[in-house]
């Protein structure tokens, strides 16, 4: 599930944007999978993302990463799990990231059960 860099609109926007949306999702799918004890995508999936987001962050300068809007929580992901990624947040990005987590889990849970109420 590596984010294709090359499709609409990701090819125009520039790097501190694409890695702090990677780094949007990685946290989300992190707070659905630790804290919500579900998850919408496989550990293949997550791994392949995380993976992608650190060779991102490892061919990138400190300045642009330093730009990113989880930087401060994400500094030094390896990508080998986001168990304490939700910890690190200020309070008002876990409560906006737990929300749309939330909203994931809903979309999740409707189209995995036909719930489309």
């Amino acid at each position: 599930m590596k984010l294709n860099l090359d499709v609409l609109p990701i090819k125009y926007w520039d790097m501190t944007t694409i890695i702090s949306w990677l780094q949007r999702r990685i946290i989300v799918y992190s707070i659905m999978y630790y804290e919500m004890s579900e998850s919408c995508i496989t550990d293949k999936s997550f791994d392949e993302l995380s993976h992608q987001l650190v060779e991102l962050m490892n061919s990138n300068p400190q300045e642009v990463l330093e730009q990113t809007t989880y930087w401060y929580a994400m500094y030094d992901f390896d990508g080998s799990t986001g168990f304490d990624i939700p910890d690190r947040l200020t309070k008002s990005d876990r409560g906006y990231l737990t929300t749309i987590a939330s909203h994931v889990q809903k979309q999740y849970r409707d189209s995995r059960y036909g719930n489309n109420k």
